[in-house]
């Protein structure tokens, strides 16, 4: 059984909550899964998934790690920053809204937590590093042979490639690194654009899981700017030019100029925890 813990989302304070001192046991109430729909005549409408309440029975046996549990909840739940629970490598964001005690002795508390499960998916992260094209000694648009032949080797493909999900649309981050002017990538036919300088030392993060979605400037100095503005959101969703824009599944080719380099993190996302892995 995978581990399970809470993330504060004020401070990051981490509360296991499989052992050795707070334990929630099998936490089947949050493995389950519900689609939100409206009925209709032999169909269904409005087909999404929503943030649901569901309940985790959990025991302490150490009345200080009960109290740690509690404060960090109710401050998450106070200054509006959801924590995120996390199933061995997926994670949800939630708040932990209510907790009522069941039983009380000497030994253990055992209390009923009102989970709220905010994303309606558990995600898992995968990233993967892609490299500028750097300089050829020589410079030049060609690398020399040293033979006397008619021709040189072209500048390397600049074809790059990621497997993604491969059961629905997959969300892509990039952490774009400087030094860079108006960066723009492909993936999937959807062009990723953002009309910004990024300078040497900082980094352009575009987050579409962010809760509001997000476009941050991050400077050398550890200060931040919105960019939000400055992203092509095109028509929306399918538009050809859309930030936030997932990708669909399977392997995709990746498509840029060569002249910065990037992480590009994709989510696996699914209804429930997966039982098989």
């Amino acid at each position: 059984m995978r581990r399970l813990a809470y993330i504060s989302g004020t401070g990051g304070v981490r509360v296991e909550m499989s052992g050795p001192s707070t334990y929630a046991g099998t936490a089947s109430g949050i493995r389950g899964r519900e689609w939100s729909y409206t009925l209709g005549h032999m169909s269904l409408t409005g087909v999404t998934r929503t943030a649901r309440e569901c309940s985790l029975p959990v025991a302490f046996t150490d009345m200080g790690e009960a109290d740690l549990l509690r404060r960090v909840a109710d401050r998450d739940m106070a200054n509006g920053t959801p924590g995120a629970l996390q199933f061995g490598e997926w994670t949800q964001r939630a708040y932990l809204a209510s907790s009522q005690p069941d039983t009380i002795n000497r030994a253990w508390v055992e209390a009923d937590i009102k989970a709220v499960l905010l994303d309606g998916v558990w995600r898992r992260a995968h990233k993967v590093a892609f490299e500028p094209l750097t300089a050829t000694e020589g410079g030049g648009e060609f690398l020399d042979l040293p033979y006397d032949l008619p021709y040189d080797l072209g500048v390397p493909s600049t074809r790059k490639y990621f497997d993604g999900s491969e059961w629905g649309g997959t969300p892509l981050k990039f952490e774009i690194y400087g030094p860079c002017v108006n960066p723009s990538i492909r993936i999937d036919g959807n062009w990723y654009k953002v009309d910004a300088t990024v300078m040497d030392g900082g980094y352009l993060v575009i987050d579409p899981i962010a809760c509001p979605r997000s476009v941050v400037m991050v400077n050398a100095d550890g200060s931040t700017v919105d960019m939000f503005s400055k992203a092509h959101r095109g028509e929306g969703l399918g538009s050809g030019e859309y930030v936030f824009q997932p990708a669909s599944p399977g392997t995709h080719e990746v498509d840029w100029d060569r002249s910065f380099g990037f992480d590009l993190t994709w989510y696996e996302e699914e209804g429930e925890p997966p039982w098989s892995r």
